[in-house]
């Protein structure tokens, strides 16, 4: 097997489980983000 290639494949799927994660705190720190305006409105 050639180890750039799976090197390749290794880095993008790290890269896409990071654009997750930073999808889903962003997602949490809006999400409070709007419970605390709600509570203050």
């Amino acid at each position: 097997m050639n180890t750039n290639k799976l090197n390749k494949n290794l880095t993008s799927e790290i890269k896409e489980q990071l654009k997750k994660s930073r999808i889903g705190i962003l997602t949490n720190e809006n999400d409070f983000l709007v419970r605390n305006l709600k509570k203050a409105g």
